[in-house]
């Protein structure tokens, strides 16, 4: 298990992980990589392997027990910016969720970028276009940016769907956020991609598909996704998506998404290590010009 994920570096003295190499990559590690990491643990790992962004689940705020100051002075104290919040809920749901209030709340006092959100729910389009709009409006009361994702098993299963609803709403603050899990899983093409405007696509994660999928998708996408490289993307594969991506001229901010129990059974610091070496190296094959990104809270930059 751990030979399969081993990383290139050596154990440097007193157990401490060599830092992984991001090169010039602005990277993010997302909520789900150290899904099963303390909030101090997680701070240490992602910052140590060489991140500087960082992305949370609500429920992780929740447990970590820290107040919004806390955490705030925890992100400072190891350099790290929050890129993307996350939080399973009905958003179509005429009834609004108290969750929300939370969430605004870190926004105002934390700061984070972007608040990334799917659809499990079934809801006529309309209806989806016409809420999803509502929430981009009291996310903009903070400055926050709406990323709506696309996955196979989801109401809003594919890129085009995805990019329709975000469209169709007509939010300057709205765009579409892709995995790469999902991207490989929807057959997305980029053909698919030129349809959106690159200022739209508001984050990409990195990650990849198994070579054969399996037989039940939110199994697979939840416990067995490849490191970037690896999978569908080996032999260049993953690196060849970006540079395509890239020709169009995205240049949005990149996490890694690494749903793995394989990685989950590593210490969090040698999985934030080597994630953050897979995605620099694939970033770094494909070309890719690194943007720069800025939370609501920042001054002088455009989120």
């Amino acid at each position: 298990m751990a030979r399969r994920f081993r990383d290139r570096g050596r154990p440097a003295r007193r157990g401490r992980l060599v830092t992984a190499n991001v090169g010039p990559f602005a990277l993010t590690c997302s909520a789900n990589t150290l899904r099963h990491a303390d909030m101090s643990e997680r701070l240490r790992a992602v910052s140590a392997a060489g991140f500087t962004g960082l992305g949370l689940r609500l429920a992780d705020h929740r447990a970590s027990g820290l107040g919004a100051g806390e955490l705030r002075a925890g992100l400072d104290a190891h350099g790290l910016r929050l890129l993307e919040m996350e939080h399973l809920w009905d958003w179509a749901d005429p009834t609004c969720d108290p969750a929300e209030d939370e969430i605004w709340a870190l926004a105002d006092t934390v700061g984070f970028r972007q608040l990334n959100v799917s659809m499990f729910a079934e809801h006529e389009t309309a209806a989806l276009v016409a809420r999803f709009g509502a929430l981009c409006d009291r996310a903009a009361e903070h400055g926050v940016l709406v990323a709506l994702e696309f996955m196979p098993f989801t109401t809003i299963r594919t890129l085009p769907e995805a990019w329709h609803i975000v469209c169709a709403a007509d939010r300057a603050n709205a765009g579409v956020l892709i995995d790469v899990w999902h991207w490989r899983r929807t057959s997305a093409t980029l053909d698919d991609l030129a349809a959106v405007p690159t200022d739209r696509i508001t984050s990409l994660q990195l990650c990849e598909a198994r070579t054969e999928a399996l037989p039940d998708m939110r199994e697979e996408a939840r416990h067995h996704r490849e490191l970037p490289g690896r999978g569908q993307g080996a032999d260049g594969g993953t690196a060849a998506l970006l540079a395509g991506m890239a020709a169009q001229g995205l240049t949005c901010p990149v996490a890694v998404e690494m749903f793995s129990d394989e990685l989950d059974a590593l210490p969090a610091a040698r999985t934030a290590a080597i994630t953050a070496a897979a995605c620099a190296e694939v970033l770094a094959a494909a070309g890719w010009a690194s943007g720069t990104w800025a939370t609501n809270l920042s001054r002088g930059v455009n989120p």
